[in-house]
């Protein structure tokens, strides 16, 4: 029996309710017992050999609202070898090892198991100082991340010293992850790191530890399609060529991590299209992408803030975190400067200075018939406020309240 496309989707709506249906009659989905897995079988056999067809995809598509359950799931693995294909893919598809889930032990499944671990797409594993795993543990992790060409998002969050494991292991040319598109991990970019990195062509999102990095570049080749980093402010120069949109920055950002304005050295002419820098050549500043941007610094945080304006023109989103030490109290020259400084992003749209919003309001025409379109921005209230006190016959008469409004209330 040969069915049409129409006719599939009809039958897989078919398959799907009828399974559904048989879940909620035992408990939102949970089989407490054999004679629920039978019933479980006996409709995907029926229904199947009734509609003429053993396609995987049918299968696939009623076991996924299984997914999060995965007791229920293993159970649904053992039933029967038709359904075990599927159920096993599910299974590993997203796994989550740590020593408080008990789960450590599917890292040995993965490395003497090759086959299983192709199934996995995404993969996290979370060790600290009080889950104590020998090397072989890490071998074994080395073998089974081999095999995972086809991981979505990884993440590594073990021993900053076993970086090791992203390296091929022996094997002349190490695992490509094409599809790779999410990395985190405890290592620095070190020489085990940056070999990994170089065979994910499509990573968008790199987030590393706060730690000193033994490489200090990286090939053009390397990550081009990097859009988010998180990580060392020490890393922004190499990383400065990619096209990111979202930085943040987790130590601090010195006026030396802020990358020079980008200046083509063709031509003079720019042309802006849709926030963006574009030379008349074709050729796109990608600094301009950056739209969303968080960081912390001891510098002078006008100067960082200028020089910030001057890199990244393209900014929507900034939060600033100082840890300069301020001997005198900012004055209005030094807030007249950072609004100053904001007025040249005209796509910003949230600034944070210290843990302080500024607003912004639409600048004031010079005429009526030029519609203003610049915005200015407003610093937060700096004027302290006293402390409204009690009336004296309200106070308790038993206690000796003599502050004599010593104390002002700063208020942001």
């Amino acid at each position: 029996m040969v069915l049409m496309q129409g006719q599939k989707s009809s039958c897989l709506h078919a398959l799907a309710t009828a399974v559904t249906t048989t879940l909620a009659e035992h408990g939102d989905g949970r089989m407490h017992n054999v004679k629920t897995l039978n019933s479980m079988t006996i409709i995907l056999h029926t229904r199947a050999e009734g509609l003429g067809t053993g396609n995987k995809e049918l299968l696939d598509a009623i076991l996924d609202p299984l997914a999060p359950h995965l007791p229920t799931l293993a159970s649904v693995a053992r039933t029967c070898a038709a359904i075990n294909p599927s159920a096993t893919r599910l299974l590993y598809r997203h796994l989550s090892v740590s020593a408080y889930a008990r789960n450590l032990s599917v890292v040995n499944t993965l490395a003497i198991r090759p086959d299983l671990a192709r199934f996995v797409r995404t993969f996290s594993i979370t060790l600290d100082d009080t889950d104590p795993v020998f090397r072989a543990f890490y071998v074994d992790l080395q073998r089974a991340l081999a095999s995972m060409m086809h991981l979505t998002d990884l993440t590594l969050l073990i021993d900053a010293s076993a970086s090791w494991v992203l390296s091929n292991g022996g094997q002349l040319q190490g695992t490509l992850y094409p599809f790779l598109e999410q990395f985190v991990c405890a290592f620095p970019l070190d020489a085990s790191v940056l070999g990994f990195i170089a065979r994910t062509p499509g990573l968008r999102s790199l987030q590393l530890p706060v730690l000193p990095s033994i490489v200090d570049s990286l090939l053009p080749t390397h990550i081009p399609r990097l859009v988010s980093y998180t990580g060392p402010a020490s890393l922004l120069p190499i990383l400065a060529s990619r096209p990111l949109t979202t930085l943040h920055l987790l130590d601090d950002l010195s006026l030396d991590n802020i990358p020079p304005p980008v200046v083509s050295t063709r031509t003079s002419e720019t042309i802006s299209f849709s926030g963006h820098t574009v030379h008349p050549d074709g050729e796109m500043d990608t600094q301009a992408h950056v739209q969303v941007l968080s960081a912390v610094t001891s510098a002078p945080p006008a100067q960082v803030l200028e020089a910030l304006a001057l890199a990244y023109p393209g900014l929507v989103c900034l939060r600033l975190m100082t840890t300069a030490a301020f001997w005198e109290a900012p004055d209005m020259t030094f807030y007249t400067r950072i609004a100053s400084t904001l007025s040249t992003l005209p796509s910003l749209a949230v600034f944070e200075l210290s843990g302080m919003h500024w607003a912004s309001r639409p600048k004031s025409p010079s005429s009526s018939f030029s519609p203003s379109v610049e915005k200015e921005w407003l610093s937060p209230p700096i004027t302290p406020r006293a402390v409204e006190l009690a009336e004296p016959d309200e106070l308790d008469g038993n206690r000796d309240y003599d502050f004599d409004g010593a104390f002002l209330d700063w208020s942001y």
